[in-house]
């Protein structure tokens, strides 16, 4: 009698848990899904003015040029305000032909550089109104955002398949991660 009910509370623990989880995911899900991008840029940019401790005059000068700089990043790989970058990222990779392989990593590399150049002509913009180590947080923020491409701004969300072990970074956090998001 005692293993009955050990084992139905133990049955009921697990189940609660799964229910729970699941509600959580949701949850997380409707947020993301009920923010717009600019919403995710206001709240990036509260996070990075509150981490520099900026006064309210450079508070405001940095939000401007950090929602522009934003902008300008995902419509350089959105132009049309399409998501064809997280329809990549939603690639089934076991079954492409080397054809749609090559042609998904060019696209990448494309984006890449697209997003280089405006962090190169944003920089000097950043830097009349923050120091450099302060920029260094604007183009090297853990979690790959902005810099590094895992988020909302260009259609993944979340940190994705990280590839090493335990997905988390050599410097960030974990094992795998840090170096561009391969790891170790």
């Amino acid at each position: 009698m005692g293993k009955r009910i050990i084992s139905l509370l133990l049955m009921l623990f697990c189940t609660t848990a799964l229910v729970v989880a699941q509600d959580n995911n949701e949850r997380r899900r409707e947020r993301r899904n009920g923010m717009d991008i600019a919403e995710i840029y206001n709240r990036q940019a509260s996070r990075l003015v509150k981490s520099m401790k900026l006064d309210d005059e450079k508070e405001d000068l940095f939000t401007a040029l950090y929602l522009d700089y934003q902008n300008a990043r995902h419509n350089a790989v959105n132009p049309r305000g399409g998501d064809k970058e997280g329809e990549e990222m939603r690639t089934d990779f076991t079954n492409l032909t080397d054809e749609k392989a090559m042609e998904l990593i060019q696209n990448n590399f494309d984006r890449q550089e697209k997003q280089l150049a405006i962090d190169k002509e944003y920089l000097p913009k950043f830097l009349e109104i923050i120091t450099p180590a302060q920029a260094a947080q604007v183009f090297m923020m853990p979690g790959g955002r902005p810099q590094g491409g895992r988020g909302f701004g260009n259609g993944q969300g979340g940190r994705g398949n990280r590839g090493g072990f335990g997905g988390g970074g050599f410097g960030g956090g974990g094992f795998g991660g840090g170096f561009g998001g391969g790891g170790f």
